[in-house]
């Protein structure tokens, strides 16, 4: 079985492999894995990132296996940030995975990969791979994502865990309904994406996220990135809007993509000054009864695990970051510090902080 190997480092290049690229993931599949995310990512991303280095395979002319990564030296860093929320290497077959890790870490100095899921069959071929190329590697802890398995019947979900905090957020929805002209619109496609979206994007910036300068369009490039993220699956019939307003007035707003049966939630926010209603928990909550109506698998509520998460949530996916250093004395000093170092360092620095 021969394999050849391409490394795209030009974005016309990259935008020419989208229905191979998309062919590796039928099965399985997950938004983050396309290449729409891809050229989203690099395009609001990329400009401050190092250089692409896109890791290609291809058996008998057809692309077998892809690793998009960005270059900085003798340095590889997943193409992938705190806005990507799941990241893997994509192939066709074992063998090719194998061929595609081999032919990354053929000529490189350390590599970085961020936000690898927990049980994934990529981390194997990954660890097998560093030692063939005679790496060390090191996998640290990353976010943990809550998500909801919607696949069985809503009532028992319901009892099962904090019923009483949930049946509380349904009394805040007949408030919602009794109290004002209330309009709920739950996982839909949007009708008018701009003006759907923007209405959105100036609602969650309205609140302490505006004030943190942790909102979308608090930064260009996370604007651009979610703007291009909504239009992409809006072109493929998979984004899912919701929103509730009250005497007309929009107090809550989600971002979602549902893909192969599950729901991913992007990004919501709502109007602090409805805080007593709790509108955004009132939403949550009907998002997850509008998967289990409709059939839908799961609603993952992507990113770090909290509190009104993990009521929800019936089970979890852990991420990891993998990083892999040459067995030379740069190469080990690096790992003895990130292995042993760093985290006693930062042991001492809690104790101390936790003694002030």
């Amino acid at each position: 079985m021969t394999f050849t190997v391409e490394w795209v480092a030009e974005v016309a290049r990259l935008a020419a492999l989208a229905a191979e690229w998309d062919a590796l993931v039928t099965r399985n599949s997950r938004p983050f894995d396309l290449h729409c995310w891809h050229m989203a990512w690099l395009a609001a991303f990329g400009g401050s990132a190092g250089q692409l280095a896109i890791c290609t395979v291809r058996e008998d002319g057809a692309l077998a296996g892809v690793l998009p990564l960005i270059r900085d030296g003798r340095r590889l860093e997943a193409m992938a940030n705190v806005h990507s929320c799941f990241f893997r290497p994509l192939a066709r077959s074992p063998e090719a995975m194998d061929a595609l890790i081999d032919a990354a870490l053929q000529d490189v100095g350390a590599i970085e990969l961020v936000e690898l899921p927990d049980g994934d069959p990529s981390l194997e071929h990954l660890t097998a791979g560093m030692r063939r190329a005679g790496m060390v590697g090191l996998f640290e802890p990353g976010s943990v994502s809550p998500i909801v398995d919607t696949s069985g019947e809503l009532d028992a979900w319901v009892k099962a865990n904090h019923a009483s905090w949930k049946k509380r957020l349904r009394r805040y929805h007949r408030k919602m309904e009794k109290d004002f002209e209330a309009s709920f619109e739950i996982a839909k496609a949007p009708a008018d994406l701009e003006a759907e979206l923007s209405r959105g994007l100036a609602l969650e910036a309205s609140g302490w996220k505006g004030s943190a300068g942790t909102a979308i369009v608090s930064q260009p490039e996370t604007e651009a990135f979610y703007r291009e993220i909504a239009a992409c699956f809006d072109a493929r019939g998979e984004l899912r809007l919701s929103r509730v307003e009250l005497d007309g007035e929009l107090v809550v707003f989600s971002l979602c993509i549902e893909q192969g049966g599950r729901l991913y939630s992007l990004k919501a926010g709502y109007d602090e000054r409805f805080r007593k209603l709790v509108p955004g928990l009132v939403l949550q909550l009907s998002i997850v009864e509008h998967c289990f109506e409709r059939g839908i698998g799961a609603y993952e509520l992507l990113g770090e695990r909290t509190e009104w998460k993990d009521k929800l949530a019936t089970g979890q996916r852990s991420h990891f970051t993998l990083r892999g250093y040459r067995r030379n004395p740069a190469g080990l000093a690096k790992y003895s510090y990130r292995s042993v170092l760093r985290p006693r360092l930062r042991r001492i620095h809690h104790r101390f902080a936790g003694s002030a």
